[in-house]
């Protein structure tokens, strides 16, 4: 399965009372992840200090002729996540490239859970394509369609 392994900073402020992350601290893991792995700087805010990361495929960004929209988002914890100093590893991957959606599948693990064998966090995000001009549902180009069919992967089997 091919697959983006990104690390997200994991905020103290990020815990609950419980000390573990807060679970609507996590979709804002997903959201950080997934925008390192679609969105890429432009020229002028490279030029300002901003890194472009070697995940980032540049599909959408805040230029592009087509905006992505979250549908809807589903989540399954297996386990608490502690404060995790060196950044949650959030891997991601396409699961289902649809004519003007997508869904992006996620595991969140420990930076040494390469194997993924003790995920904190499943997860799934839909997301539709709009035409940035008319605000209308558009379907993926085919350039756009490339670039995604690289990172696609078998869906994650949740529980339920």
């Amino acid at each position: 399965m091919a697959h983006l392994d990104i690390t997200v900073p994991v905020r103290w402020t990020d815990l609950d009372a419980y000390g573990h992350v807060n679970n609507a601290a996590v979709v804002r893991l997903l959201e950080e992840a997934r925008i390192a792995a679609f969105w890429a700087p432009d020229e002028e805010q490279i030029a300002r200090g901003a890194v472009r990361l070697p995940t980032a495929m540049g599909v959408f960004d805040a230029h592009a002729p087509l905006l992505t929209l979250i549908a809807s988002q589903r989540l399954e914890y297996h386990r608490p996540i502690p404060y995790l100093r060196e950044g949650a590893l959030v891997r991601l991957w396409v699961s289902r490239l649809g004519g003007a959606s997508l869904d992006v599948d996620y595991q969140v693990l420990r930076q040494d859970d390469v194997a993924a064998q003790q995920p904190y966090v499943s997860a799934r995000t839909v997301v539709v394509v709009v035409d940035r001009e008319t605000q209308r549902t558009a379907r993926l180009d085919a350039a756009t369609r490339e670039a995604l069919q690289e990172y696609t992967g078998e869906p994650v089997a949740f529980r339920s």
